[in-house]
């Protein structure tokens, strides 16, 4: 790996180089953010002082995780942590890795969704970070939370999560909505869900990809991804006092969920990026 260096930037330089050749494009980035946690500084620091001495472990350990990255594994699970929406979360392999795409779900709730009193639901919470988010944000807003996942691991670290930031949430062991008591279902306004939505034929399953190492069961989907997304859709009936139903898919998914939307009484308001808002 990488020896013969002594200081910061001759570390960075070939740690950025080898990533480079890897074909990883935020190559400079995330070399300075396996030295920042590392070294337990932020970046400004890191620059600051490029001639700094680095000790042996510091080596060992920031080459241990400069394999890894160079592996194409995701560098949130290197890290152990991803910032969304301005916070950092815990993060590990039994859950996808928090996307920029995903804060216009947050947005969207921000257009005027949300009312004092709102009861939300977060169906496929994974690591919480949506829930959470809407949890801290809205807290003037008096906003009950529930988010649940089908996998035990994943609500284990939702619930860290929601400890580490302070958020009240109530999760729930379910497979979409399954097992949810129907008086939760009864108090439940606003539906959002960020569900398994990728179609298998999308990706290159023999090429070196970040996809490989987040759990499959958390990014595919069957009937070209859309399989889960229809599944809820289809039993929207359930909640009573549904107002919205905010999801998050591939853009090219939207006039095929719009149309079993529609099937569903749920008339579409807005499209953005990777974001669809329903209304009932």
């Amino acid at each position: 790996m990488i020896n013969k260096v002594t200081t910061v930037n001759n570390w960075l330089k070939l740690a950025k180089n080898k990533l480079k050749e890897a074909q990883i494009s935020s190559y400079s980035l995330d070399s300075e953010l396996i030295l920042c946690n590392i070294l337990k500084v932020d970046r400004t620091t890191i620059l600051a002082y490029p001639k700094r001495k680095l000790t042996k472990q510091n080596i060992f350990h920031a080459n241990h995780f400069l394999k890894r990255r160079l592996q194409h594994e995701p560098l949130a699970y290197i890290l152990g942590f991803k910032e969304f929406y301005g916070r950092n979360f815990k993060v590990n392999s039994s859950v996808l890795v928090p996307r920029p795409e995903t804060e216009e779900i947050i947005e969207q709730l921000k257009n005027n969704l949300v009312n004092n009193n709102e009861t939300l639901l977060d169906i496929g919470t994974g690591s919480g970070i949506l829930a959470v988010t809407i949890a801290k944000e809205f807290q003037n807003k008096n906003i009950k939370a529930y988010a649940s996942d089908i996998s035990k691991d994943a609500l284990v670290l939702a619930k860290d999560n929601a400890i580490l930031h302070n958020a009240n949430i109530s999760f729930i062991k379910s497979n979409l909505l399954e097992n949810i008591e129907q008086n939760i279902l009864n108090e439940v306004t606003i539906l959002i869900a960020n569900l398994p939505y990728v179609n298998k034929n999308w990706i290159d399953q023999e090429k070196p990809n970040e996809l490989h190492y987040e759990p499959q069961i958390a990014l595919y989907s069957e009937k070209e991804g859309l399989e889960l997304i229809e599944k809820l859709l289809n039993t929207t009936n359930k909640i009573p006092n549904l107002k919205y139903l905010i999801l998050e898919a591939d853009p090219e998914q939207f006039c095929k969920i719009e149309k079993i939307a529609q099937e569903n009484n749920l008339k579409k308001m807005v499209q953005k990026n990777y974001t669809i808002v329903f209304k009932k």
